[in-house]
């Protein structure tokens, strides 16, 4: 009797409705895959390494931090650790000297707390997994400030006003000592000014010689004030042909006497510079009454390619007469 029981109890748990049980299995096997794979996606990613340190407290200065960057592996859902932006990511280490001593070494091990930007996310390796600052006796410098350079075109002449031309450089003695600050510069950001038409302001930030993580630069920026000045030119075509313009069906021919004229462009020395012979044309009108024993001054029409402005054109001479040309008798029309 209590094999029947446990015979007829494994029926009822593994063979009745076999068939929705192995269904209900194969399910929960996929859900628990699907969350698995979705709560366990891996991302390696590069991750520069910074150094917060306060140089006037510590009485030293960073010689130098390595590695300079570290590979970080995330462990995530697919949709977090794909929306994260890489530049937002740093690791932050902030070392402390063991001695009185300025110039000394100091190992940071590495860990989730020194990362900045992962919120979320779970950080199962950092390689490598210890960082080395070395510190050094402070030194600062003052070098002069190089001009801003300029990227780009702009409509006129460009002028730089600034009032800051030099900057102190602090940092470590054996990075700052070998450089002559007679040819050294502190090098501003670059200015776009390209298509820029009115005068404008800009804080153009400091960039340090040698290794910015090891180098500070006081002030960090300065304020650039972009004058752009209008130019203004007169460029001068000579010989552009005239064109009649009348309907095709039109009985009456023309010629103009003279055939072509000069034509003078005023406008922004770099428009009217640029331009070139096939882009200005010059046209008058034939629609007047036909006559062989009449000629008629009509004024010359100037046209210039479109999208560029210009602020005074002139073509000389302004008027040309128009001289009739005997129409073709019906043999000529016929041709050979």
């Amino acid at each position: 009797m209590p094999e029947n029981r446990l015979v007829s109890a494994f029926r009822i748990v593994f063979v009745n409705n076999g068939s929705w049980k192995l269904f209900s299995l194969i399910i929960a096997v996929l859900v628990y895959f699907s969350i698995r794979a979705d709560i366990s996606h891996l991302r390696t990613l590069p991750v520069p390494v910074e150094v917060e340190y306060d140089a006037a407290q510590g009485g030293a200065a960073i010689e130098s931090v390595e590695p300079r960057s570290v590979q970080i592996t995330l462990r995530g859902s697919y949709a977090d650790v794909n929306q994260l932006v890489p530049s937002s990511l740093r690791c932050v280490v902030r070392p402390k000297q063991k001695t009185n001593s300025p110039r000394d070494a100091v190992e940071i091990a590495l860990g989730s707390s020194n990362l900045r930007g992962v919120h979320g996310l779970r950080v199962t390796k950092i390689e490598p997994a210890v960082a080395v600052v070395k510190f050094d006796v402070p030194m600062a410098l003052r070098l002069a400030v190089a001009p801003p350079e300029l990227v780009g075109k702009a409509r006129g002449r460009v002028e730089l006003v600034y009032d800051q031309t030099n900057a102190v450089v602090s940092g470590s003695r054996r990075l700052l000592s070998p450089l002559d600050a007679t040819k050294v510069c502190v090098q501003p950001e670059t200015i776009d000014v390209d298509g820029r038409s009115q005068s404008f302001s800009a804080r153009v930030k400091l960039y340090p010689p040698g290794d910015p993580t090891s180098v500070v630069v006081e002030p960090s920026e300065i304020v650039v004030n972009v004058h752009i000045i209008s130019e203004k030119a007169t460029v001068k075509l000579e010989r552009v042909p005239v064109t009649v313009l009348q309907p095709f069906a039109s009985r009456s021919r023309w010629k103009t006497e003279p055939e072509w004229v000069d034509i003078d462009l005023t406008g922004r020395a770099e428009v009217v510079k640029a331009l070139k012979f096939g882009e200005v044309s010059a046209s008058v009108s034939g629609n007047v009454a036909f006559s062989l024993a009449e000629t008629n001054e009509v004024p010359v029409l100037v046209h210039i390619r479109q999208g560029v402005s210009v602020d005074e054109v002139t073509a000389t001479p302004a008027n040309v007469r128009l001289v009739p040309l005997a129409p073709a008798s019906a043999e000529e029309k016929k041709g050979p």
